[in-house]
């Protein structure tokens, strides 16, 4: 067995920096613990994600959340994420309230909160965990 030193993993990887590879293992974590939704699936131009609120290297949420895709790309970019609440008046949920980082139009964000209230229940039981994946995928409403 070949045992690498940090920084000869580094190397090997590729990484310019600490943080980059910090983002990459944070990425990997998150991409395990999130499903991501297709447009075909929610008629949406975004991908949505979900999680359950069992999530173990954000920590839990207080708000019940989903994240869409900050742009109408296919390819999945995990770093494009912005929450929002699931609930009967869904909130984006950015820090200090900055909507200027939102890169998709006010109509865009309008069909993401009238999904979410269209499956509020159901996003609400995959987050408490009462209903599997494949069960959330199948109650889905577009």
């Amino acid at each position: 067995m070949n045992i690498l030193s940090y920084n000869e993993f580094v190397e090997d990887q590729n990484y310019e920096t600490i943080e980059e590879l910090l983002q990459t293992v944070y990425t990997d974590e998150m991409l395990l613990e999130m499903a991501n939704i297709s447009q075909s699936t929610t008629g949406l131009d975004v991908i949505i994600w979900v999680q359950t609120n069992n999530t173990q290297s954000t920590g839990k949420h207080n708000l019940p959340r989903i994240k869409f895709q900050n742009n109408t790309a296919t390819k999945i970019q995990i770093n494009e994420l912005i929450p929002i609440s699931i609930s009967d008046d869904p909130k984006i949920l950015l820090k200090n309230n900055d909507l200027n980082k939102i890169k998709i139009s006010q109509t865009q964000i309008n069909g993401i909160k009238q999904w979410i209230m269209k499956n509020k229940e159901i996003l609400i039981d995959y987050w408490e965990e009462k209903i599997t994946t494949d069960e959330l995928f199948q109650k889905l409403k577009k």
